[in-house]
């Protein structure tokens, strides 16, 4: 039996324990006779998340206007023009558009000084000269005056707003310190009454309020309420938004001033895929955004029962929560472009379950052409059963409630008190993986993947892992002062294969090496790591992505909410050895910790959240996670760091994974030790094989 299908039980379970657990216009800014202008949010972020309220922003309206007509649209968005004064903190990504081809060297623009209106080439000088031509036409520059985004329950509700228009739909957005924010949009229609149990629906509407976020899909656990301050717009099973977060707003109609269209990250969050949201700050675009000048979206998708009951009848066929993913895809490329998104430069990536995700819709035919690149973090090999084995699971469950098949099996389940199929999988049915249906998902993960690039959706591919996922999986399961070994391997990954893994005597306990180190590694290794690391040798031997790049992170910081005994962090200027947990990358991605009130604990904190998120810029940019040394240049000192760690010794380069010549180049991600690895974790030592031998 293949791996996928016998780890299934094991694996869902123990890691579903792990969940239960701000009226003026932009985008179409017109004034009467005006042409519609274009606008970015200028914010130079250099990734030092406890100083971001205290650096300016700017609007940057890139179609020339007179000076009279520049004011009055910098007074129509509530701003003003911009004081030269403030000019430092903006002119290295003045001149980041110079290194584009977005402005000239000696573009002008309209601004201000103590005042008055002037006009100032800030990539020559950083004078500003007054003219008395009332017809000139420039580019300017107005303040950004929105607040920054610093906590989960922030009220957008008083922040300036911005219209978009695309398919002839208004979306009225918002915006903040860091960002143009569009939360909160349809992109299927909610899957109530006859549309539960059907795979996603194209939405159509004319107007769309996308200044607030919305409920998560139904769920238990961490999110199911606001009990932890996470969820404050609640769960619900109309529940299919997803969020856009964008540095620029094109016109109607572009122009030659018009800036590119940027590249987009699509994420996906975790969540054993009975929990989680696109709406947690924790994935909050601001931060990603400013610093990699992408477009960020995030999105909801059902989860537990309602996004992947499958009863192998033809009617209920399960995969709802892949159906959502591809549709918003299918939403993004039809309408990201008016947001500035670019939809030919599309990025997915997600987490943990997300990271399944990933990998379901790398292999997933419904999702040919939607993307263009994919980053799995912690994903494993994803997870899934074939038809029968997941109706042979749920439908004795749900005969209780509906007895008959078919079609009317599927009303009565459609007319259910949508709590009560909830209870249903909070008490009974814990796990909800894919299903193998032969329309969303035709094959085994490793099988397919296997197959060569014309079996699945080749696009260039970045996966990795976090060296110890089992210690946060594991929570509370087992303590770190345990002593017995079987003791803890029974607890952590059940008896069956604690006992195997005592007889293999492939993980000897030493000083360092405790029992409950141990049952870390197994449990990390046979849910995540192992899974991962066949995957990506039967990738790398059928050369089925155009190119694969793997790393193992060597910093974390945990989630607020997510570290299991206080051991996946250390304390505030004290670095010392903690466990590089699950989940520990998240806020490093995003750079959110100010949104949870974290600290910077070292400066290597910093440092580390601007390398991982330009590392994944570039790998957006160009499907190569390699920066452009003249792009980071460009950028100016908040980009120095990461310029040093590639540039330090004789250089760094994050190789291909080819697994060519027995050499498996692993990219170990450090401040400021970046490294290559030569081969994948555990793998040489024979445990891997162990435990993926134990599951065929």
């Amino acid at each position: 039996m293949l791996f996928e299908t016998k780890m299934l039980g094991r694996a869902l379970a123990f890691y579903a324990l792990t969940y239960a657990v701000v009226r003026s216009r932009t985008a179409s800014a017109t004034i009467t006779g005006r042409p519609a202008q274009s606008v970015s949010l200028l914010f130079e972020n250099d990734a030092d998340w406890e100083r971001f309220g205290d650096h300016a922003s700017a609007l940057l309206f890139h179609e020339p206007a007179t000076i009279e007509d520049s004011k009055a649209i910098c007074k129509e968005n509530n701003e003003t023009l911009f004081d030269i004064q403030n000019l430092p903190e903006i002119v290295n990504y003045l001149s980041y558009f110079h290194f584009t081809g977005d402005i000239s060297q000696s573009e002008r623009f309209w601004a201000a000084s103590k005042g008055n209106t002037c006009i100032t080439t800030p990539l020559v000088h950083s004078t500003c000269i007054k003219t008395s031509s009332s017809n000139a036409k420039h580019p300017f520059l107005c303040t950004n005056s929105a607040p920054h985004t610093t906590a989960v329950d922030t009220d957008f509700s008083s922040s300036p707003k911005t219209d978009v228009i695309a398919n002839g739909a208004v979306f009225t957005g918002t915006r903040d310190h860091l960002t143009f924010r569009f939360m909160g949009i349809p992109y299927a229609q909610a899957p109530t009454g006859s549309l539960r149990f059907r795979h996603a629906q194209t939405w159509k509407g004319m107007s769309v309020d996308a200044t607030a976020l919305k409920p998560g899909c139904l769920q238990f656990g961490s999110f199911e309420n606001n009990d932890l301050g996470l969820n404050p717009w609640g769960i619900s099973e109309d529940c299919l938004y997803l969020n856009i977060y964008t540095p620029h707003i094109p016109p109607e109609s572009r122009t030659e001033k018009s800036p590119k269209l940027k590249p987009v990250l699509l994420w996906i969050h975790g969540g054993a895929n009975t929990g989680g949201l696109g709406s947690d700050l924790t994935f909050d675009g601001g931060p990603l955004v400013s610093r990699t000048d992408t477009v960020v979206v995030t999105i909801n998708y059902r989860l537990n029962i309602f996004g992947f009951l499958s009863l192998n009848d033809g009617v209920i066929t399960g995969n709802y929560a892949l159906s959502d993913k591809i549709a918003a895809l299918q939403w993004v490329k039809d309408n990201i472009a008016a947001f500035g998104g670019d939809p030919g430069q599309v990025t997915i990536f997600g987490q943990s379950a997300g990271g399944w995700s990933i990998i379901d819709l790398v292999r997933s035919p419904k999702a040919k052409g939607l993307f263009h690149g994919a980053i799995s973090q912690s994903g494993g090999a994803s997870t899934f059963s074939t038809a029968e084995q997941a109706a042979s699971t749920v439908a004795p469950v749900l005969a209780q409630f509906c007895d008959g098949t078919g079609t009317e099996r599927l009303e009565c389940l459609q007319a259910l008190p949508a709590e009560t199929l909830l209870n249903v999988t909070r008490s009974t049915l814990p796990s909800w993986p894919s299903v193998q249906d032969g329309v969303y998902i035709v094959d085994s993960t490793v099988h397919q993947i296997g197959e060569g690039a014309g079996a699945v959706n080749s696009v260039p591919f970045l996966v990795g892992f976090m060296p110890d996922e089992g210690q946060s999986l594991l929570q509370m399961a087992i303590a770190p002062n345990d002593t017995d070994f079987n003791l803890t391997l029974t607890k952590g990954v059940g008896v069956s294969l604690a006992k195997d893994v005592l007889a293999s005597g492939l993980w000897e306990i030493t000083d360092t090496f405790t029992p409950y180190n141990a049952t870390v590694n197994v449990a990390g290794n046979s849910f995540l790591t192992c899974p991962a690391e066949q995957m990506i040798t039967a990738a790398a031997r059928s050369s089925a992505f155009p190119a694969l790049y793997v790393y193992v992170m060597r910093h974390g910081y945990a989630l607020s909410f997510f570290d299991p005994y206080n051991l996946c962090t250390f304390p505030v200027g004290h670095p010392q050895p903690s466990y590089l947990c699950h989940s520990a990358d998240l806020y490093e991605v995003f750079g959110t910790y100010h949104i949870f009130s974290q600290p910077v604990r070292v400066v290597k904190d910093i440092h580390y959240t601007a390398l991982v998120q330009d590392l994944w810029g570039a790998f957006a940019k160009s499907g190569n996670p390699n920066p452009d040394k003249n792009y980071l240049r460009a950028r100016g000192s908040a980009y120095k760091s990461t310029l040093i760690a590639l540039e330090s010794g004789d250089g760094w380069v994050w190789p291909q994974f080819t697994g060519k010549g027995n050499q498996e180049l692993v990219a170990s991600l450090d401040y400021p030790g970046l490294a290559i690895d030569g081969e994948m974790p555990d793998e040489r030592n024979g445990r891997c094989a162990f435990l993926l031998q134990e599951d065929t």
